[in-house]
């Protein structure tokens, strides 16, 4: 009877606890302020949840170089939200059950190519290519494509034209290939918004594609040094960004800054 009433209390003492401790549902961003985030390193997400969290961000903030590592921590309850990009998030949320986006954008922002700082010859020639794949539908298609449910499973980076041979040389590009669906790697060879884009570019400058994979966090070195031509993967336009490398024409406008959580700990 004594081991009865014993483990009763011990019952009784955890569920309350468990009651206590159990958080609310989420249902603003200000709620994120004091809870465990993660991001993407060396990306947008990454210093807004920073702002987000303000003195406590040492303490309550993780960064990945890939982002499903942070969605395997989102699922295993390690984490309360991701702070990432929507498209992106968007896809998780159609591969993974149990995930959801909270309405309340934390910002929007601008998508270009950056360059070296300086090279002003090849950015006015890759300005001018991504007007005529703007203005004679190339871009939209590419958009288009790559906005539907299926595209994992019919685009094949075999299919994609890299220019292979062109007269005018080679035109290398850095991009972080875990950003679907702006760029993917797929076996040995790249899909995406962006791979496919600049594909069309580089055609028009008559140069075939090289596509260098890298951390993200890697890419502003990688093109200021020379290593690549070019830097295109989602990267978001601010001033910060301005101070050391030239950006082209915008060719996303108002992407949002979203926070990727559980399903079950939203309530809208």
């Amino acid at each position: 009877m004594k081991k009865f009433l014993a483990l009763l209390f011990i019952l009784v003492l955890c569920s309350s606890a468990f009651g206590a401790d159990s958080p609310a549902k989420l249902k603003s961003i200000s709620q994120l302020k004091t809870e465990k985030l993660a991001a993407q390193r060396g990306t947008v997400g990454q210093f807004l949840a920073e702002d987000l969290l303000g003195d406590k961000k040492g303490e309550l903030l993780t960064t990945y170089e890939k982002y499903v590592d942070a969605v395997a921590a989102l699922k295993q309850g390690k984490l309360r939200a991701i702070v990432m990009d929507e498209i992106p998030a968007k896809r998780f949320v159609d591969s993974f059950e149990g995930l959801a986006i909270m309405e309340e954008a934390l910002s929007e922002e601008n998508y270009a190519m950056g360059f070296k700082k300086g090279n002003t010859e090849l950015v006015n020639q890759v300005n001018k290519a991504l007007a005529e794949i703007k203005a004679d539908g190339t871009l939209d298609k590419i958009f288009t494509k790559y906005l539907t449910e299926d595209y994992m499973t019919t685009v094949k980076p075999e299919d994609i034209d890299f220019n292979k041979g062109a007269k005018g040389g080679k035109l290398f590009v850095g991009t972080e290939a875990g950003f679907a669906p702006y760029e993917l790697k797929v076996g040995s060879g790249f899909i995406g918004i962006d791979i496919e884009m600049c594909a069309a570019i580089a055609k028009k400058l008559d140069k075939e594609l090289v596509v260098e994979h890298m951390n993200f966090d890697a890419l502003p070195m990688a093109v200021s040094t020379g290593k690549v031509d070019i830097i295109c993967a989602g990267i978001t336009v601010t001033d910060e960004r301005k101070e050391n490398m030239d950006f082209s024409d915008n060719y996303v406008v108002g992407a949002k800054q979203v926070a990727l959580v559980r399903a079950d700990d939203y309530e809208k």
